[in-house]
């Protein structure tokens, strides 16, 4: 896993040398590679490449080749083939990747250290690097809305953050719309510096609505969430069909229709063990097994615990000190307290509903005794995807190829009405 492979030529399957039983004959593919028969094909696929990592526009300044320098040594390119405009994500950035990249400036760059969400919002060589240049300490406003994949013609996708209230676990899965159609992530307020956690889920979902409409005024839509994200994208998709907009596709990501038990149950031990696993900071037998301690603990020392159990290999990747945990998991329990008062009413035209392995019991359960709940709020017929993977884990990057797959084929089916 992980590596990256060290020629991409797209070919037409007609010219891929096939066996009687149709498997592709890779000793005869890379003997016709190596003798040039591709030559013309891969000085084009060069051209393009060229074209992606920007090289026709070179670094103007120190910040742009320091940038451009970083992105070099990230997707292992010689710095001459990395331009002003290569873009972070167009290069293949995952998750992992934007990590990495933020220790890499934030050593490069001293004294400045950008939230992954910046990477994000300005993922070219040129905008990363007048942002490192600009002036330090100035607070952009809040926009939940974090453009993970910005090409393509086709309806854009909106996706709802899960009950963390953060954004990189779509980062992997966004890579696979590039040239199909735009991904959107929703991120929840709070994350930065004085920004006021939502005070009800109804505030959240009308703020959500109004930064989907800003960004594209009028329907058809296309709206997502994973796991509590499910019910807030319920939410959305219902009150734009209130503003009279069509809502083509409503995608709800391994969450059932009734979630205030759930909210109930997570209190603070249990919300700051869910993020534990959640970040994959604990494996689900070390925080079964640190849950009694963790009980009668004021809240600080929980936090205390919890990183002291925490795998220092995984904190070192996400770079997560132990007051960004604790910032973390009180913005969790706003969400889950706004959660707290919810109950679905309504309806809207269907939802397609892609199930995994729960936290508790049988995935045929779940599905049967929870999911399908949500045929009571949809006027039409739903469909119920199964997905490979659990709950935390359906989008990493052992399931997150399976999931696109099962994902993009259903979208396509919605937006084009069958």
């Amino acid at each position: 896993m992980g590596v990256r492979p060290a020629v991409i030529l797209p070919l037409p399957a007609p010219e891929l040398p096939r066996t009687a039983l149709g498997k592709i004959q890779r000793a005869l593919l890379r003997r016709r590679l190596d003798e040039g028969e591709f030559a013309e094909r891969q000085r084009r696929a060069a051209e393009l490449t060229g074209r992606l990592r920007g090289a026709h526009l070179p670094p103007r300044d120190g910040a742009e080749r320091a940038v451009a320098g970083a992105y070099a040594d990230l997707f292992g390119l010689r710095p001459a083939e990395v331009g002003a405009t290569a873009n972070f994500l167009e290069l293949g950035g995952t998750s992992l990747d934007v990590l990495r990249l933020k220790q890499r400036l934030r050593r490069d760059f001293p004294g400045r250290d950008l939230p992954p969400t910046a990477i994000l919002r300005a993922p070219t060589v040129r905008a990363l690097a007048a942002l490192l240049d600009g002036e330090p300490g100035q607070n952009t406003p809040y926009d939940p809305i974090v453009p993970l994949q910005q090409t393509g013609e086709g309806t854009p996708l909106f996706c709802v953050h899960p009950g963390v209230g953060e954004v990189l676990v779509f980062v992997n899965l966004a890579g696979y719309f590039t040239g199909e159609r735009p991904f959107h992530a929703l991120r929840a307020r709070g994350f930065g510096p004085g920004e006021p956690h939502f005070g009800s889920f109804e505030e959240m979902v009308s703020c959500y609505v109004d930064a989907i409409r800003l960004r594209q005024p009028v329907g058809p839509y296309a709206i997502a969430g994973y796991s509590y994200g499910g019910a807030v994208a319920f939410e959305i998709a219902k009150a734009l069909e209130g503003l009279g907009e069509r809502v083509d596709f409503v995608g709800i990501f391994n969450l059932p229709p009734h979630i205030r038990q759930r909210m109930n149950e997570l209190d603070f031990t249990e919300g700051a063990l869910h993020l534990a696993l959640f970040l994959d900071l604990l494996a689900p037998a070390e925080a079964g097994a640190l849950q009694p301690a963790l009980r009668d603990l004021p809240a600080p020392r929980q936090i205390d615990r919890i990183m002291a159990a925490a795998s220092k290999r995984r904190l070192a990747e996400l770079d997560l000190g132990r007051d960004q945990f604790a910032a973390w998991v009180d913005l969790a329990q706003s969400l889950v307290r706004a959660g707290r008062s919810y109950e679905p009413s309504g309806t809207v035209a269907s939802v397609s509903v892609f199930y995994a392995i729960p936290l508790r019991g049988t995935k045929q359960d779940w599905l049967d005794h929870d999911l399908r709940k949500w045929d009571d709020f949809t006027r039409g017929e739903n469909r119920y995807l199964e997905v490979p993977g659990e709950h935390y884990t359906l989008m990493n990057a052992h399931h997150v190829d399976a999931f696109q797959r099962v994902l993009r084929a259903e979208l396509d089916r919605c937006l084009r009405g069958r």
